[in-house]
């Protein structure tokens, strides 16, 4: 019993020491996510940008609630909370209409930015997303690089919900920006 709860010590200890040097040097985690949509632009756009639909694509999204303006236009601060419990305030910095979306991300433990491009492909469009997080605190910096692939995972996934959800029903407003 003791060799058990010496080698759990030393791991845990190891564990955490882990830890405190990735956030010594960890500054930041970015990671992006792309889907290609057999959609024209205009329509990948419309529902990227339409709050009603966002609980649609985005994974255990619950709710969004507008802090400023309406959410997902330019100068508009919203907080969108997950099942999880989670919760993050996203504050839209600028937009060029059908090209790209820029929005600081807060939340209890994180801070950064999301940067959201669309482009014109031959047979549709393309939608890529980079988020740029950094840890507030010493732990959370440390926990960032040891999660990061799992937040790839589920921004990917969220894209390919989005796509799925843009071919199966385009916008009806695509026609307001051609």
């Amino acid at each position: 019993m003791k060799k058990f709860l010496y080698a759990a010590s030393v791991l845990l200890a190891t564990f955490l020491l882990t830890l405190l040097v990735l956030s010594l040097f960890m500054k930041e985690v970015r990671y992006t996510a792309t889907a290609r949509v057999k959609a024209p632009v205009v329509d990948s756009w419309i529902t990227f940008l339409d709050p009603d639909r966002q609980k649609l694509w985005q994974r255990n999204l619950e709710h969004i609630e507008a802090l400023h303006g309406r959410p997902m236009t330019a100068g508009s601060s919203f907080r969108m909370e997950f099942s999880s419990g989670d919760s993050r305030i996203e504050t839209v910095i600028s937009i060029i209409p059908m090209q790209e979306y820029r929005a600081e991300i807060k939340t209890m433990h994180y801070e950064g930015y999301r940067f959201v491009t669309f482009q014109k492909l031959n047979e549709g469009s393309r939608v890529q997303q980079t988020v740029v997080m950094r840890g507030t605190s010493l732990v959370s910096r440390g926990v960032l690089p040891v999660v990061r692939p799992l937040l790839q995972r589920d921004q990917m996934a969220a894209l390919d919900n989005l796509a799925d959800l843009i071919e199966t029903s385009p916008s009806i407003d695509s026609q307001t920006y051609e």
